[in-house]
């Protein structure tokens, strides 16, 4: 957005920046911080239940990467980003649509930013007052109470391609990277070689097909591999650091997962036929317990019946 263009926006961002700035009580009070540091000024914190969420601090305010998927713990992570040392101001970028990002995201009291895709899903979602009892699908992994206690959100900031966030001397750039998710984000900090992938990348554990385009989601695995992202620290959404082996492991699963779910019908909706792909599928990652192979097999199973679904829709 050059030129005048990019003031405007500039000053549209404080504008919402100040009618949004509150003072949040620390429900938390006396509560350990167990944040990590894994660049200069770049923090992330794995113990919350959801997804794994990060911070930047600068001088202007602190940006934060996902939110806590209980709005408590999300309003206790605003709060221990309040107490560190940077200037007034707080965004959240949410990385993608996935309700363990949506449900807490009220809970930051800021501004929200989300790829256009991302928005659109959110807000065609039925709101949890007109959802059946037990319509929570096995993809969202989201207890009932935490939906229950979350407010619909409706983000301030879309973008369609990227954006950049101005608040130092290296910018904080949010780019679209197509295949995981309808609206599937990174984060990205140039000079301090950090990027945020969030669910583009799922170590140890299967991925979420649901709302997938694995073609795509193919060749945003192969641009982590290239030169730019080259001596990155990489940050999964359900994980922490991601390896280059992590990558390749995805690779192959989703190549094998294409080439199974091709070979259903879409137009008899065998049921059967989707267990029997899921449950190979939930294999390939050794689940250690009975537990752990259930709970991975329905996730596949409504990611396969679903991607066989929205595909058949998309080639009629």
């Amino acid at each position: 957005m050059p030129g005048n263009g990019a003031q405007r926006f500039e000053a549209w961002v404080y504008v919402i920046l100040a009618n949004k700035r509150k003072t949040v009580k620390e429900a938390t009070a006396g509560k350990k911080d167990v944040m990590k540091e894994i660049a200069t000024d770049v923090v992330i914190e794995t113990d919350y239940e959801g997804v794994t969420v990060g911070a930047i601090r600068t001088s202007a305010g602190v940006l934060m990467v996902d939110a806590p998927k209980r709005p408590k713990d999300a309003a206790a992570w605003r709060a221990a980003c309040t107490r560190s040392a940077s200037g007034p101001d707080r965004l959240l970028v949410l990385l993608d649509e996935h309700p363990d990002r949506v449900c807490g995201a009220s809970g930051t009291r800021c501004p929200v930013i989300t790829h256009e895709r991302a928005a659109l899903a959110m807000n065609n979602r039925p709101s949890t007052a007109r959802q059946p009892a037990g319509a929570n699908n096995p993809e969202d992994e989201t207890q009932p109470e935490t939906v229950n206690n979350s407010r619909t959100i409706h983000p301030e900031i879309t973008f369609s391609t990227s954006l950049s966030i101005n608040w130092g001397e290296e910018p904080i750039l949010i780019e679209y990277h197509a295949g995981s998710s309808k609206g599937s984000t990174w984060v990205i900090l140039p000079d301090r070689q950090v990027a945020f992938v969030g669910d583009s990348v799922t170590p140890k554990q299967p991925p979420f097909l649901a709302s997938a385009d694995i073609e795509e989601w193919l060749k945003s695995l192969h641009e982590i591999k290239l030169a730019r992202f080259k001596d990155f620290i990489l940050i999964s959404g359900r994980a922490t650091l991601v390896t280059l082996n992590d990558v390749n492991d995805l690779e192959k699963f989703l190549k094998n997962a294409d080439n199974k779910i091709k070979k259903i019908s879409p137009s008899k909706g065998n049921l059967d036929e989707i267990n029997a792909v899921a449950e190979e599928l939930a294999r390939e990652f050794s689940p250690k317990t009975k537990r752990e192979l259930e709970l991975f097999k329905n996730r596949l199973v409504y990611g396969v019946s679903q991607y066989v679904f929205n595909h058949a829709s998309n080639s009629a």
